[in-house]
């Protein structure tokens, strides 16, 4: 749809009747100035079909949506802002006697957004800018952490797990057919309603969970049969629930048997969110995701400004997200020449991977693990010639590599262990000292050499602030709580939320350097 008609101004419109009402310490004013100019309706084009009434300028929407993150406002505030607030009218060009929007438009447009693969827009955009304005260089420095993401969902028992599964399942199985089987239908009836466990009895607990496992049985087996019902999100949901909570490899005709502990890295904890994962990280248990934010390092600009901002599973390790976050950099033009990160992202993979391709990542590594053997302690093997060493300065005649490759079996020559002084610890079998070693990776190895310097402890300071990032979006954005449900919209909280800080700290910036001129002008 071609939306060019939506672009001409407005001969009433507040920028005009109130020309200069804004200051440069308003941050409305970086927004009209700097922001607004980069959203181009012609971006939106593909979101918007012919025919139908005029649609609201997705230009003015995109930028309400950044707003509405800036002040963490819900959408009904929002809403009433772009009504009565004049700042908003006019950085988004629009009447002064505007009567605003529904606030179900915000959720009808965040819909179009995410089908439009356009989660990503308006933090580019910022990106793009910031690029432009020699605030984010190719080649500079970064840091990378990540922080935890509380679902819009709270925890269920097993009872309340299986029930919820079944109800959300029956309801969606009945809307889509007008008749079921008797014995379908009843189950379906059974589980319409929600259910409490207060006052519910351990015993009656079992045969309550007895009878869910059975149900979702047979709604399986009933529904296997239809296509259309298979392809249902909640049937999808019921089926891996179940399969990760019983045992029904010989069906029990008292019902399927209960796994004791059901739990793993795909475990799903609720049919309401079944994409949130439960963690725990350092005693603190959540569900739902964790968000991966990384910002520049630089210390003459002092101002540093969110290059990456993206989400994956709880349950997903740190360092498996550099790669997206690299790629992620390269697409953006913004690939660092170095990057800080704790001993989650420095793994010996990632070091060698970006050092491959000339980006130095910095960080501690995993304490080297101790002998489990005392009689082994000291016995080392040598990375350059590929072969076993001993404190007395001995090199094994005998090397292999066992399990693939990481670990080099070693056997010294008996002649060389008969008279050694370290005889008695070492323990030598008949034939000659034998030992079991992994073999130290080159990366790891030069790294934790590194840790021991000055030079590498007063670098790593330039990781630390990454710490206040995660504070500033956790209390300025409310990163820390899901707004929404689903891991796609989660993500474009989290677009948004990065979105808000650049644009709060570009205006900062814009501030500093007023400050300076001025100071220099007097």
């Amino acid at each position: 749809m071609n939306l060019s008609f939506l672009k001409q101004g407005y001969l009433f419109g507040a920028d005009r009747m109130l020309d200069g009402f804004l200051r440069q310490e308003d941050l409305c004013f970086t927004l009209m100035n700097e922001i607004a100019p980069k959203i181009k309706l012609e971006d939106f084009e593909e979101m918007y079909k012919e025919g139908g009434r005029p649609p609201i300028s997705p230009k003015v929407l995109i930028l309400v949506l950044i707003m509405q993150f800036i002040e963490r406002l819900s959408d009904r505030a929002a809403a009433d802002n772009l009504r009565f607030r004049i700042d908003w009218k006019i950085f988004l060009d629009l009447e002064l006697d505007f009567r605003g929007i529904h606030a179900t438009t915000l959720v009808k447009f965040r819909e179009r957004l995410l089908k439009n693969d356009k989660a990503t827009y308006a933090f580019d955009k910022v990106i793009e800018h910031l690029v432009e304005s020699g605030f984010v260089k190719q080649g500079s420095k970064q840091r990378i952490d990540s922080t935890h993401i509380i679902g819009k969902v709270r925890e269920l028992s097993r009872l309340e797990l299986f029930h919820e599964t079944l109800r959300l399942c029956c309801v969606d199985v009945v809307h889509l057919f007008s008749e079921m089987p008797k014995i379908e239908l009843q189950l379906a009836e059974y589980y319409f309603e929600e259910i409490s466990i207060r006052g519910v009895s351990e015993a009656q607990k079992k045969k309550f969970i007895r009878e869910a496992g059975t149900a979702m049985r047979v709604l399986s087996e009933w529904a296997n049969l239809d296509a259309d019902i298979a392809g249902l999100k909640s049937f999808q949901t019921m089926k891996k629930i179940f399969s990760q909570n019983f045992k029904d490899a010989d069906p029990d005709p008292d019902g399927p048997e209960l796994i004791e502990v059901a739990t793993g890295k795909d475990h799903v904890s609720s049919p309401h969110e079944p994409e949130a994962r439960f963690a725990n990280k350092g005693g603190k248990g959540w569900l739902g995701y964790k968000a991966q934010i990384a910002e520049t390092v630089d210390n003459e600009c002092g101002v540093n400004f969110i290059t990456h901002a993206d989400i994956n599973n709880a349950t997903d390790h740190d360092g498996f997200e550099i790669k997206n976050y690299i790629e992620n950099q390269i697409d953006l033009g913004t690939a660092p020449a170095k990057v800080y990160g704790d001993t989650h992202y420095n793994s010996a993979k990632n070091i060698g991977d970006l050092s491959s391709i000339g980006i130095e990542l910095q960080g501690p590594v995993v304490p080297l693990k101790s002998i489990k053997k005392p009689e082994n302690e000291g016995f080392e093997v040598d990375i350059e010639s590929n072969k076993t060493k001993c404190l007395a300065g001995k090199v094994a005649e005998k090397n292999h590599l066992i399990e693939g490759g990481a670990k080099m079996k070693s056997r010294f020559s008996s002649s060389d262990c008969v008279e050694c002084p370290r005889r008695d610890i070492c323990k030598p079998q008949i034939r000659g000292k034998q030992v079991e070693l992994r073999i130290p990776n080159r990366h790891l190895k030069l790294r934790r050499e590194q840790m021991e310097t000055e030079e590498f402890k007063n670098d790593m300071n330039s990781r630390n602030g990454i710490e206040g990032t995660l504070s500033g979006l956790v209390r300025g954005q409310g990163l820390r709580n899901c707004r929404f449900r689903g891991k796609n919209k989660t993500r474009l909280q989290i677009k948004f939320s990065a979105s808000a800080a650049n644009i709060k700290r570009l205006h900062r910036k814009r501030l500093m350097e007023a400050k300076e001129y001025n100071e220099n002008a007097a």
